[in-house]
């Protein structure tokens, strides 16, 4: 106790009057760059630790491997399983009941702007993931890493009480320094963060996240040394292959859709069919290592194999696969063709058995891998032909970038991280290209990207900028309680001191029990007004509505706003499950709402 008393006492008398002196002194803009450098060296820092503990465990298979007894080949098979069922035991003593392994979750945050993510995150992804992908499970790297990066900034956001509107701003340095150290590529982790996490802002926001990613690939390149993951070879495209680029852009895009339906569609069924998640992980598990059995070239990130795809080198993908060779019916070419076909359509079910069956990983890595395997068979296949000569290691790199922009809707991400990942950008056009073409096709056949697939088929998430900023606010905290109730008996002449002294231009018709029977119109009040003879005859059920567009208080600003197009009205009625009344949901006050966070967000 004295011990955090202590700490407690340092952080607010040193470190919180030190910021608030900054503050006053320079501005929070610069606080902000000089929190996104902190950041950047900070995730350098994990991600270093994380490529290091993946590089050991990839050493264990390597060794294992290279041993001749069948006992060392056997526990070899069974990695994969212990690295998902190790993953999963930290996921489930360590990261709590709120682990998260996709991103999807942390968009739906960032868009409902809840920006608290525990400390323990900033751990536990980078433990939880190392295990699986360096054991063989069939992932990447990334999604954990930006999970890690995201939770880095929320707490040093939290520990420097940095200002709520700004919160989110640290989180995309975190996720732009996560990726910038991962694949050395500041450009590309700073467009994902704001082509994926947070497209509202505004391009000024950018310069802390520019910051970061900079920063964070300078130490990376410091702690792990100057690398690329690929040693690509490209040559300067073309011309007469631009047909062909705009053929393999709708290729990938059919293929990225495939991706993320399927994703999608094996996640759900694991879930609905192993509710129980012990018995999910074995039954995943032991396909798993049947599959990575049969087709190894699907274990861990692919990186290996993409590269020999540069290269040509078809003999490491042959030699891959013992268990085909083994098969006296199967010749070489049609091992080659089996092998191929695996990596384009079996490598995302490995993903989906690795990270939903227990372990964790992302699928940027399998996206590339996948779009590597469908830029070389089509270019392969071209070539066949005999119609035109195609540069195959151009179509590896194009490929990995359409099927990645098809799977994660992010084109310029795609184009710079491909750039940067092959040490060249001598593809630069083809890569624009193909991205693009990549993009609008996949579009048309799923409108979601494989992070939002699940958040708008649940209607948590809407892609419209519009639309997502008022689904972030509840009516309940928009409704005026400023009202008169009237009885349906009550006469219309007892209104006349009611208006005199209200500038309402509705009013509620209830029940005994409070519950909504209609609504009278201050309009028609007023026209009955003119004419004193009927006016005192009538009684509010005379005038009164059937209420339209009711809206519970648990909705958002964005149904209301539906209401509103539908019925054409200045005010929604709101009342519970019960039908019983609390009060009315203005247009023009959520208009006024609606502009103070346009502002907020297009803020620095």
């Amino acid at each position: 106790m004295r011990l955090r008393r202590f700490l407690f006492l340092i952080h607010r008398d040193t470190i919180l009057r030190g910021v608030s002196l900054w503050t006053e002194k320079w501005g929070e803009n610069s606080l902000l760059v000089v929190l996104s450098i902190l950041i950047g060296i900070a995730g350098a820092v994990l991600a270093a630790i994380l490529h290091k503990l993946v590089h050991t465990l990839e050493k264990v298979s390597g060794y294992l491997a290279a041993q001749t007894n069948p006992a060392w080949y056997f526990l070899l098979l069974l990695l994969p399983f212990i690295g998902i069922g190790s993953s999963f035991l930290v996921q489930r003593f360590l990261g709590g009941p709120r682990y998260a392994k996709s991103l999807s979750p942390l968009i739906l945050a960032l868009n409902r702007k809840k920006y608290t993510i525990p400390f323990s995150e900033m751990f536990t992804h980078m433990l939880s993931s190392g295990l699986s992908v360096g054991l063989g499970g069939s992932a990447g790297l990334e999604a954990p890493s930006v999970l890690t990066g995201a939770a880095l900034g929320s707490n040093t956001a939290s520990f420097f009480h940095v200002d709520r509107r700004r919160r989110t701003l640290l989180l995309g340095c975190g996720a732009a320094a996560a990726i910038a150290a991962i694949f050395d590529s500041p450009v590309a982790a700073v467009l994902f963060a704001a082509e994926v996490l947070l497209p509202e802002f505004s391009v000024s926001a950018l310069i802390p996240m520019l910051m970061s990613s900079a920063v964070a690939t300078i130490f990376h390149r410091l702690l792990v040394g100057e690398s690329t993951i690929f040693y690509a070879i490209n040559a300067p495209w073309r011309t007469n292959a631009i047909p062909a680029y705009f053929l393999c852009g709708i290729l990938c895009a059919l293929v990225g859709v495939y991706v993320v339906k399927t994703a999608y569609f094996l996640s759900g069924k694991l879930k609905h069919r192993f509710r129980n998640p012990w018995v999910r992980l074995l039954f995943s598990g032991s396909l798993l290592c049947l599959l990575l059995a049969v087709f190894p070239l699907l274990r861990g990130q692919g990186y290996a194999f993409i590269g020999a795809l540069f290269h040509g080198d078809m003999a490491a993908i042959r030699n891959s696969a013992p268990l085909l060779k083994m098969c006296d019916v199967l010749s070489a070419p049609v091992v080659l063709v089996l092998l191929i076909a695996a990596g384009i359509f079996l490598k995302v079910i490995t993903s989906v058995l690795t990270v939903d069956g227990g372990g964790d990983g992302g699928i940027f890595a399998p996206s590339m891998f996948i779009g590597a395997f469908t830029g070389f068979a089509f270019a392969r296949l071209i070539n066949l032909t005999g119609l035109i000569e195609l540069q195959e290691y151009n179509f590896v790199a194009v490929g990995m970038c359409g099927v990645f922009t098809a799977v994660m809707r992010a084109p310029m991400t795609g184009v710079f991280l491909i750039a940067e990942v092959t040490g060249g950008y001598l593809l630069l056009v083809p890569l624009m290209i193909v991205s693009s073409v990549s993009f609008f096709t996949a579009r048309f056949f799923e409108p979601n990207s494989i992070y939002r697939k699940a958040l708008a088929e649940s209607h948590l998430l809407h892609d419209d900028r519009d639309e997502a900023l008022l689904q972030r606010l509840p009516v309940r905290l928009n409704l005026s309680r400023n009202y008169h109730a009237l009885k349906t008996d009550q006469p219309l002449q007892e209104l006349s001191q009611i208006i005199g002294r209200t500038s309402e231009e509705i009013f509620p018709v209830l029940d005994d029990c409070g519950r909504l029977l209609g609504v009278v119109h201050l309009d028609k009040i007023l026209n009955v007004m003119l004419d004193p003879q009927v006016y005192s005859l009538l009684v509010v059920m005379d005038l009164m509505e059937p209420p339209c567009g009711i809206v519970t208080p648990d909705d958002d600003l964005a149904e209301a706003m539906r209401n509103f197009e539908k019925f054409n009205l200045k005010y929604l009625p709101v009342c519970d499950s019960n039908g019983l009344f609390h009060g009315f949901v203005s247009k023009a006050a959520i208009f006024v709402k609606y502009r103070k966070m346009v502002r907020e967000a297009d803020a620095f």
